[in-house]
């Protein structure tokens, strides 16, 4: 994973809701789903948190000629790979954002400046973040995305920043936290604990 200093990409285009981020491979990697990030807005006074729901790979013409060939030399075959012409995109659904040390679940007053740096939360910045489990309210007010698997992932990943004794005890709480925001739905409580689970069994 890059380090929280590191940009992963800037951002192409935003909301108050969600932003898109665009960034080249590289030796990094590829953003993951359900990872944290952040952008700051135009004041540069605010971090707009999101979490990673979508990323895309979007074809171009070198690469669609190459796909057609029965061989690819290794080394052709790298270089398509690590210097794309079309960038890779990636979507962040906002669910708080960072004033003056403080974190706040919800909204942030304006979307994140276009073209500025998405860089990932650093360890503490998570651990900090997602103490309380109030951005699911966020992710799971969205119908157009996979919003269970998304708050799973981001669960997971906040039990990885943590002291392996801590892991299992944060989902289980943050498992109790889910099943009070879904006691009306069974079957998405379901699907998000289902997701939860072998990540609890194996201590995240």
């Amino acid at each position: 994973m890059p380090e929280a200093e590191n940009p992963i990409g800037r951002v192409t285009r935003c909301s108050t809701q969600e932003f898109t981020g665009a960034v080249r491979p590289s030796a990094l990697g590829l953003p993951r789903f359900g990872v944290f990030c952040q952008a700051q807005d135009s004041s540069g006074d605010l971090d707009i948190i999101g979490v990673i729901h979508n990323i895309r790979v979007e074809d171009d013409p070198l690469a669609r000629q190459m796909a057609a060939l029965e061989e690819l030399p290794a080394e052709q075959l790298a270089d398509a790979q690590q210097n794309r012409q079309a960038p890779v995109e990636f979507n962040a659904l906002t669910v708080g954002y960072r004033q003056a040390g403080s974190s706040l679940h919800g909204l942030p007053p304006q979307p994140p400046l276009t073209l500025a740096p998405v860089r990932l939360l650093s360890e503490q910045e998570l651990i900090q973040f997602t103490e309380r489990v109030d951005f699911a309210r966020l992710i799971l007010a969205r119908t157009d995305i996979p919003a269970e698997q998304l708050l799973a992932a981001a669960l997971r990943i906040a039990a990885q920043a943590r002291e392996q004794e801590r892991r299992e005890r944060y989902l289980l709480q943050a498992g109790r936290s889910i099943a009070r925001l879904l006691a009306g739905d069974l079957p998405r409580l379901e699907a998000v604990l289902g997701a939860l689970r072998p990540a609890a069994e194996n201590g995240a």
